[in-house]
């Protein structure tokens, strides 16, 4: 807890330049006295726990499990791959029986403040997909790949400056690949797709198209009409895929999902 009041101090002068405005949400990792600061400083702030971190945490505490690829796809999925509560509790249980870690103090505090990092309990708020604090973890990534605990400082400023040329290279290319007039796909450049191209830069239309592809494998079967609303039940073909409730109101131009 010896880094409560930096913390706290911290996060009162950003609050303080950002005149009195405090964040919807903040990533963070498990440390207890970010927590506590963020609980004092920012009340009504959301604290979410960047699952990075956790993934990286999990390698780290239990090395024997770290080869086990099963435990890591079902620890993923715990984390963001269930769909609602329940699935979550049955995906929780059968992992931690699995590998008897029902009673493990750390697996026990995780699932204490699972309402932080668990997808499937947090979905009373737009968060557009982020799962952690993505930028400082691409650049640690960046750093630590190079940089070791002897490195000096002057080798970490020539690898510091490397990173930051590589960056830049590539941010100048996706410019140019930007600036084609449409992206090259896998599909036809018509209608939703095309209007796409047009108005998202080339990285997210990337992540669109792959969303799009994903929504052509989807099986759509009306459940319900009544006056403007329209009810159906939509579901992959994927193995082990579960059916969500979509239901499309024409008058008011709505569409919400169980998901």
């Amino acid at each position: 807890m010896y880094l409560y009041q930096p913390m706290r101090w911290l996060f009162e002068v950003f609050k303080k330049s950002m005149r009195g405005k405090c964040p919807i949400t903040l990533f963070t990792d498990q440390d207890q006295a970010i927590a506590t600061a963020i609980t004092k400083v920012f009340p009504q702030t959301r604290h979410r726990l960047c699952l990075w971190h956790l993934q990286q945490n999990v390698v780290s505490r239990f090395s024997q499990l770290k080869s086990e690829n099963s435990f890591k796809a079902t620890f993923k999925k715990c984390l963001s791959g269930c769909a609602n509560e329940n699935e979550f509790e049955s995906c929780w249980k059968s992992m931690t029986t699995k590998y008897n870690l029902e009673y493990h103090s750390w697996f026990c505090r995780l699932y204490g403040l699972r309402e932080k990092w668990c997808t499937a309990l947090r979905k009373d708020f737009f968060f557009a997909g982020i799962l952690s604090s993505q930028r400082s973890e691409s650049i640690n990534h960046a750093i630590a790949f190079n940089a070791k605990k002897n490195t000096s400082l002057t080798e970490f400023y020539g690898i510091f400056k490397a990173t930051i040329k590589h960056w830049r290279s590539k941010e100048q290319n996706n410019e140019f690949q930007c600036s084609k007039p449409i992206p090259e796909s896998v599909l036809p450049m018509t209608g939703m797709l095309k209007h796409a191209s047009e108005v998202y830069t080339l990285t997210l239309f990337r992540e669109f198209e792959s969303e799009f592809l994903k929504s052509i494998s989807t099986c759509s079967t009306i459940v319900l009409v009544e006056d403007s609303v329209m009810v159906y039940d939509v579901s992959s073909h994927y193995a082990n895929a579960c059916t969500h409730r979509v239901v499309f109101d024409c008058l008011r131009n709505m569409i919400t999902c169980s998901c």
